[in-house]
């Protein structure tokens, strides 16, 4: 059983927006959730008046916001204001707390740059991925010639998030820039696997064919493909489609459509929480 949380001032009409993860929070428990799940997204950002008087005029908490803004007058480190704050909601256990400390002093030597892909990998784990996306390509644009060795790890994340969106194409080709500049081979096997899945069998044969490099990235991915085939032929979806065809070929319409029906239900109730959260 987890442990009992007393929340902290009042749930706020109006949501404080954290941009750097395109969340609205409600409420300082929301607030502490999102720096313990991804304790990457806690910069200055935060240390501004707009943060201060949401927690005021929304939040009801008169006292925290007093507290941080006179941190903020006498020019405080992000460590003691964000101390001051997580002190004050105590949601955050000792390990989590830990964790946030570690991070912030550990981002103390970051560049804007990394944080900023730390923050664009935040969106890509948690399947935002066109937020990521617009991230990366905002990062790509601003980077400068001294940080271009993050770009071999953004074109890969790139190239995985429109993967996840299904725009084999151009996941393809980030994945393919990526590979260039390291010579990965994960990174390889995902640039031809994202080939084959928009290339006809004809063309990814031709293709595999007169570019002898990627042989062994070929067989690889192939084995790859089958493992993946037999964990599915043992799946439950399989055995939801199996008992469709039987349906379907049985004449069973009505108890065919009525599957199908669920199946799309449950499809569309995954998007729409994917998209919202």
């Amino acid at each position: 059983m987890g442990r009992l949380i007393i929340c902290t001032g009042r749930y706020a009409e109006t949501p404080y927006y954290v941009n750097s993860v395109c969340m609205n929070v409600y409420c300082v428990e929301e607030l502490c959730y999102l720096f313990a799940l991804n304790p990457f997204i806690i910069t200055n950002d935060f240390m501004d008046e707009s943060l201060i008087s949401w927690l005021r005029n929304e939040c009801g908490l008169d006292k925290l916001a007093d507290s941080l803004n006179a941190l903020l007058k006498k020019g405080c480190t992000l460590s003691e204001f964000m101390n001051t704050f997580l002190d004050y909601v105590n949601y955050c256990d000792a390990d989590e707390r830990q964790i946030i400390d570690e991070t912030i002093r550990s981002n103390s030597g970051l560049t804007d740059f990394e944080r900023r892909k730390h923050q664009a990998d935040y969106l890509l784990r948690n399947f935002m991925y066109e937020a990521a996306i617009e991230e990366y390509e905002a990062l790509l644009e601003v980077l400068p010639d001294v940080e271009s060795g993050l770009k071999p790890i953004i074109f890969h994340n790139m190239g995985y998030a429109y993967a996840n969106l299904f725009m084999f194409d151009i996941a393809s080709r980030y994945f393919k820039r990526s590979y260039d500049m390291t010579g990965l081979a994960d990174t390889g096997i995902m640039y031809l696997a994202s080939m084959r899945m928009y290339m006809s069998d004809e063309k990814y044969l031709s293709f595999i064919a007169n570019n002898s490099e990627y042989h062994d990235a070929s067989l690889a991915l192939e084995s790859k493909m089958n493992k993946a085939m037999g964990n599915f032929e043992a799946s439950r979806e399989n055995t939801m489609l199996s008992a469709l065809k039987i349906y379907k070929d049985e004449g069973n319409v009505a108890s065919y459509y009525d599957q199908i029906d669920k199946v799309i239900l449950k499809l569309k109730d995954e998007y729409l929480k994917m998209v919202n959260d």
